[in-house]
């Protein structure tokens, strides 16, 4: 008889292994220059290359443009981080509604053929419309209320996302798992959440990402529609009244949001999915 072993990579320590050593790794001059130095130095490249062809931009305009917003506001005297607390109230508003209404949709397509049948034509048929193109639409159908119509576009640049990682996780659901579980008698609400869910769980994560980054891009554009306050409609009006170093500013702050809201979001997916040792912020 052949005697079972136990690799180390699969050893109950292993998980907890690796987990010290991405902690020290973490703290290591490399790692630091990897991940802080050498995308600063990146940007400020990238920054250089825009000015020299833009012909009259400084990093000095920018950062003095920057400070006027923060302390002083724009023409109305709103404050840069006003403007930036709407657009994140939005975008939020919107990417909730787009959480509660894809996800559900996505497991019933991935979990049931007759609801796949039904509606992944449809989805199909959606989901290759730019979100943008829905702008008119959304000021037909909310009429005066542009702010459910901005937090509508966000649904809509969120919602497909998360979708179909939905049901893409979901389908990939191993099916002896669910058979095994059906031979100890667990029904389907027991397989759903004990199975399917947790099988999903890392695709909708990446959904939630994702979803949440194209609806933060899309309420730029919506901003633009009006509305008086938010980072894309001081983008527009800025630009408009010929203040490049505010509009630029502008622009740094819809970049930086974006970057901790991605951030934000792997380090949730890490704390809540710790068996997931490739996740990394």
């Amino acid at each position: 008889m052949c005697e079972m072993t136990q690799s180390p990579s699969t050893s109950p320590g292993s998980y907890d292994e690796h987990s010290a050593e991405e902690d020290g790794i973490l703290h290591s001059p490399r790692n630091f220059l990897f991940k802080l130095v050498f995308p600063v130095l990146i940007l400020l490249v990238i920054w250089e290359v825009v000015a020299y062809v833009a012909r009259g931009f400084s990093l000095i305009d920018v950062g003095q443009a920057f400070l006027e917003l923060m302390i002083e506001g724009d023409t109305d005297g709103v404050t840069l981080m006003e403007h930036a607390g709407r657009s994140i109230y939005r975008v939020t508003l919107g990417f909730l509604l787009a959480l509660v209404t894809a996800s559900p949709l996505g497991i019933a397509i991935g979990r049931y053929r007759a609801v796949n049948d039904v509606l992944s034509p449809v989805v199909e048929a959606l989901r290759p419309i730019p979100p943008i193109a829905w702008i008119p639409l959304s000021i037909l159908m909310f009429r005066t209320n542009l702010v459910a119509a901005q937090v509508f576009i966000i649904w809509i640049g969120a919602f497909f996302p998360i979708l179909l990682n939905t049901t893409t996780g979901v389908n990939r659901t191993n099916p002896v798992h669910i058979d095994v579980a059906r031979s100890f008698g667990a029904d389907e609400q027991v397989i759903l959440h004990k199975i399917v869910l947790p099988s999903a769980a890392p695709e909708m994560f990446a959904g939630f990402r994702i979803g949440f980054g194209i609806g933060w891009m899309c309420l730029v554009a919506a901003e633009m529609i009006g509305g008086g306050l938010g980072l894309g409609y001081l983008v527009i009006i800025t630009q408009q009244l010929g203040r490049t170093g505010q509009t630029i500013s502008a622009m740094l702050m819809i970049g930086l949001i974006g970057f901790l809201i991605s951030y934000l979001f792997l380090y949730v997916e890490k704390r809540a999915l710790r068996w997931r040792i490739e996740v990394s912020i």
